[in-house]
């Protein structure tokens, strides 16, 4: 019986590799390696021979998949842009097939030419710290009917009976040159239960929800608040998040109920900036940028700081450049002290505080006191940012 070519659809499903991400990093660090065509081509046999094992009506279907593993935080990204550059290689045929009448099954695999494979959205970022869970991505493309029948199937089965063959695994082992511990299949639905369910291990329940409105929500909006207080806002692909400077925050923000004594605002605003970095670092490793605005406007801040006036009246005892820190955060803000006045600047990207330096290079004369206290200065009366204060040291008798 033939079946219409236009009546087809596709699938994803992936290859869950747990690896051993000790490889990734230390003197001799390397990365999964990109198979060749012959490569790609004998993998993608031992994975339909799994499949076909499990789930005997997939043989009336195609197999697509790539010779490369991907971290999730490129295959969980707004379009799915790994998926969607397999299946754009099933059009040309299917298009064909439908001038015929008629749907052909068959196993698709893309190899790489000098390591490098022909779709850049295929091609696995090195730019990118991997975790220990690495993905294959495969794509099922079939009559939808038998396509629809599958899904539900390995939405139910995988679970339970998708892991892969140990002939299979030692494949991959050694095509990938990886250390695997255990290899499955996994349904999409699979890979978000399992993030979700790791983020609101860690208190970062309000990022997975962003990152699964962004994922699966056409033109969607979504406010959200973080556990610290912080407000991002998805809207489309794009996340708004507000930005608050330790004035802003101490007086009227998320920490205006806190007390000012024993350094109290200091340990807090630094978790607050803490949180709000790994939101933004995390969703831009799934491709959501990060639009910041300062409370109460909506126009987006430009560039990679931003400077507040300080309420902090200058003294003539004050160093020109306080940088405020706390532990492991690096600097979080810089107080300026120029012609009588105070300013603060702070980070907005990790190229924030270069550019900062960059810029007061042009502002501050070339003889002026630097200070890095270690914390963030403040004063206890009107909880804002103060500069260091330089304590001329007594005369000896």
């Amino acid at each position: 019986m033939s079946e219409s070519a236009s009546e087809t659809a596709f699938y994803r499903i992936l290859v869950a590799i747990e690896t051993d991400a000790t490889r990734y990093y230390g003197a001799d660090a390397r990365r999964p390696a990109v198979l060749n065509a012959t490569d790609a081509e004998q993998m993608l046999a031992h994975i339909a021979a799994d499949l076909r094992a499990l789930l005997p009506d997939v043989t009336g279907c195609s197999l697509l998949t790539v010779g490369a593993v991907f971290d999730q935080v490129q295959v969980l990204r707004p379009g799915f842009p790994v998926f969607s550059a397999l299946e754009s290689m099933a059009v040309g045929d299917r298009e064909a097939d439908a001038g015929r009448g008629r749907f052909r099954a068959g196993l698709v695999s893309v190899g790489s030419r000098n390591g490098a494979l022909p779709d850049p959205d295929l091609q696995p970022l090195d730019d990118i710290p991997l975790s220990l869970m690495q993905l294959l991505p495969v794509v099922i493309h079939g009559p939808a009917a038998r396509v629809d029948a599958l899904g539900q199937a390995m939405e139910y089965r995988f679970l339970e009976e998708g892991q892969l063959s140990a002939h299979s695994a030692a494949w991959l082992e050694k095509a990938f040159d990886i250390g695997i511990r255990h290899a499955r299949f996994m349904t999409l639905t699979d890979l978000n239960a399992m993030l979700r369910m790791q983020l609101e291990h860690f208190g970062f329940l309000p990022l997975w929800e962003l990152l699964d409105g962004a994922l699966h929500g056409e033109n969607s909006s979504l406010a959200v608040e973080g556990g610290m207080g912080q407000r991002f806002e998805l809207s489309g692909a794009v996340v708004h998040a507000e930005f608050q400077s330790f004035d802003y925050w101490a007086n009227q923000g998320a920490g205006a109920g806190r007390s000012a004594a024993r350094q109290q605002l200091a340990s807090g605003y630094a978790d607050w900036t803490r949180e709000l970095r790994q939101y933004v670092t995390t969703l831009a490793a799934h491709g959501l940028p990060v639009r910041f605005h300062l409370p109460d406007h909506d126009d987006a801040l430009h560039g990679s700081w931003v400077q507040e006036p300080g309420m902090h009246a200058a003294g003539p005892l004050d160093a020109a450049v306080t940088e405020h820190s706390f532990g492991d955060l690096g600097t979080i803000a810089v107080t300026v002290v120029n012609d009588g006045r105070s300013d603060n600047f702070y980070p907005l990207t990790a190229q924030g505080l270069n550019d900062i330096h960059e810029h007061l290079r042009s502002r501050i004369p070339e003889k002026h006191t630097l200070a890095f206290p270690g914390t963030l200065l403040y004063d206890e009366r009107d909880r804002c940012l103060r500069p260091d204060t330089y304590k001329p040291r007594p005369r000896e008798a």
